[in-house]
């Protein structure tokens, strides 16, 4: 293929305004992002982003809106196969890959997609692809298809030693995969020199290509939550939200960023995972507990923080209920102006039937639904408002009242949870007390699991 052959890595400034839009979206709809290692990003060089991929189209939009650059990504073929939506995907820097079960005649169309990338590469741009093939729910870094290695060889076999073509693993760790304002850590790691392995592919292929794959597995695992026991997942999942701040206070990491917390979690993860080695029956103990207890937080709508701070205190509850009382009339406004088109993709995503696509899915929906209605409010405001002008403020005044709403809901569920909480523990309710007990217990038993850290870290 020719140098120049595809545009679709090209500067497009309807695409960019289009990314600008959307980036805004993005800070919107998550409460934090942050963004560790971008300084690993070899800016001017051929990249090939390899995220692990845990939720849909939205691992995509991480990489598009942390790595400050426009990749080019890969979607599956089947939504390639009308004219239209072919078109739009391409406007959207989206190429189809083809797959066994698309058939064995299309799987040779693959060559032009490989073609493409090289061609993209060629011109020190960027491609997305997602190593893993498809996506999974659960926090661990799954088996790697052989596609990307492949179109990393064959473009560094095609430029030789003119331009090294580079691999950067991504990292992504959501809070929650479905739930909006959530907060959301990316991590970029080291880029891997494809060059490094062009001797051994040109000896044996396949053995070069295992070595690249084992190399990226080996990165990947380095910056994501992987937890391996898949018998007991669940256990190693809840003990994250549990023990976090007591594990990062043991292990002397100070601060509460998302970056220190992951720090932490994966040393949790490495001393439990030891422990099912040691002391299995301890684990599967603790694990029966993690269990009641999170089973009883689930029966009486709590979470673990009510049960962890002792709710709230009287002083505390009684200011917040005022300061909720004195802000009420700008989240009735809120809730008026927004409750169209915050409530159709809510109604929408009950018809998503894989759970990974709902983040996705309320994403897009809400990207087209809250620009259509605030463009129509704007213009019902500048036709029946004296200056038309007052459009810009009343749209700026409905998406700040809408912010606040939404925020405000939350705090009212957080109170509500803590008066609830405090008067279940006042009328001495055996399930409130059980909880307690058994969260004690599970803090106990992490301690003694984390002793032997502590000890291998203190000075002699």
């Amino acid at each position: 293929m020719s140098k120049g052959k595809t545009n679709i890595h090209k500067f497009n400034i309807f695409y960019n305004l289009l990314k600008i839009y959307q980036l805004l979206v993005f800070h919107l709809y998550y409460k934090k992002v942050e963004v560790v290692g971008r300084k690993n990003i070899p800016y001017g060089s051929p990249v090939i982003f390899t995220p692990n991929h845990q939720n849909a189209l939205m691992d995509a939009l991480i990489v598009l809106n942390t790595a400050r650059l426009n990749p080019v990504f890969m979607a599956r073929a089947d939504i390639f196969k009308k004219k239209s939506q072919a078109k739009i995907l391409n406007f959207l820097k989206i190429i189809p890959v083809y797959r066994k079960r698309d058939g064995a005649d299309e799987l040779s169309r693959n060559d032009e997609t490989f073609d493409t990338c090289i061609d993209i590469l060629r011109d020190s741009h960027s491609i997305c692809l997602m190593p893993e093939g498809n996506h999974g729910y659960h926090r661990r870094l799954r088996a790697l298809v052989k596609g990307t290695f492949r179109i990393a060889f064959r473009a560094q076999e095609e430029f030789g030693d003119k331009n090294s073509v580079k691999i950067v693993p991504v990292g992504i760790d959501f809070e929650h995969y479905q739930k909006i304002q959530q907060e959301l850590l990316i991590i970029y790691g080291k880029p891997i020199d494809v060059s490094e392995y062009m001797e051994a592919y040109r000896e044996n292929q396949a053995r070069a290509i295992n070595a690249l794959k084992d190399r990226l597995s080996d990165e990947l695992k380095k910056i994501i939550i992987h937890i391996g026991n898949t018998e007991h997942y669940d256990m190693y999942q809840d003990l994250r939200g549990i023990y976090n701040s007591r594990m990062r206070r043991r292990a002397g990491i100070r601060g509460n960023s998302l970056y220190k917390r992951f720090r932490a979690d994966k040393q949790m993860i490495s001393l439990m995972d030891q422990h099912f080695i040691t002391n299995p029956e301890k684990m599967l103990k603790l694990s029966g507990k993690v269990a009641e207890y999170m089973a009883g937080l689930k029966e009486l709508n709590l979470r673990d923080w009510v049960i962890d701070r002792d709710g709230f205190s009287l002083l505390r509850t009684v200011l917040q209920s005022l300061l909720l009382l004195v802000i009420s009339p700008v989240f009735m406004v809120g809730w008026i102006a927004n409750i169209i088109p915050y409530s159709i993709p809510r109604r929408m995503i009950k018809n998503v039937k894989d759970p990974q696509f709902v983040s996705s899915f309320r994403y897009v929906m809400a990207m087209i639904i809250f620009f259509c209605y605030y463009i129509i409010a704007g213009i019902l405001a500048g036709i029946f408002a004296d200056h038309a002008w007052l459009a810009w403020p009343i749209m700026a005044g409905m998406l700040v009242s809408g912010y606040i709403a939404l925020f405000y809901s939350f705090s009212v569920k957080k109170l509500f949870a803590a008066v609830r909480f405090r008067l279940l523990k006042m009328r001495g309710d055996k399930r409130i007390n059980r909880l307690m007990e058994l969260h004690e217990e599970i803090v106990t038993a992490m301690n003694s699991i984390t002793g032997q850290f502590m000890e291998s870290i203190l000075p002699e």
